[in-house]
C-alpha cells in the first residue's frame, strides 16, 4: 500500500461477456490506512452487491453505468498516486507518443 501523504487510487478493471475491458479509477485520498481501507471496502461491497441483485451501478472516471447481466467481472488494484504517474509514463512511451501537448508538425515534401 501506499505512504499516509500519498494519494491512494483503487483501479477498477470492468470485464465484459463480450471481452472488452474498461478501467476506472477512483480517488480513495490520503490519510490513514485504515479510512482508506474503510472506503475502499465500501465502494467493492456496493459494486459486489449489484452484481449478487444483478443491479445496473455506475463507476467514474470515465462515467459508465454497466448492466450487470453485460458484466463477466470486476478487478481491483490499489496502487498510490507515485505508482499510477510511472505507469501512465510507461504507457506513453510504449505507444511512442510525445509527451506534452500541441500538434505534430506537417511533414514537408523533404520528410515525406
Amino acid at each position: 500500500m501506499t505512504t499516509p501523504l500519498e494519494p491512494t487510487i483503487l483501479k477498477m478493471i470492468v470485464r465484459s461477456v463480450a471481452g472488452s475491458s474498461r478501467d476506472h479509477l477512483l480517488d480513495l485520498g490520503t490519510g490513514k490506512r485504515s479510512a482508506i481501507g474503510e472506503r475502499m471496502r465500501a465502494r467493492i461491497t456496493a459494486i459486489e452487491e449489484s452484481l449478487d441483485k444483478g443491479t445496473a451501478f455506475t463507476l467514474e472516471n470515465p462515467p459508465v453505468t454497466y448492466n450487470c447481466s453485460h458484466v463477466y467481472s470486476v478487478e481491483y488494484q490499489v496502487m498510490g498516486m507515485t505508482e499510477m504517474a510511472a505507469l501512465l509514463r510507461e504507457e506513453l512511451l510504449d505507444s511512442n507518443r510525445v509527451l506534452g501537448f500541441g500538434r505534430p508538425e506537417k511533414p514537408t515534401s523533404e520528410q515525406s
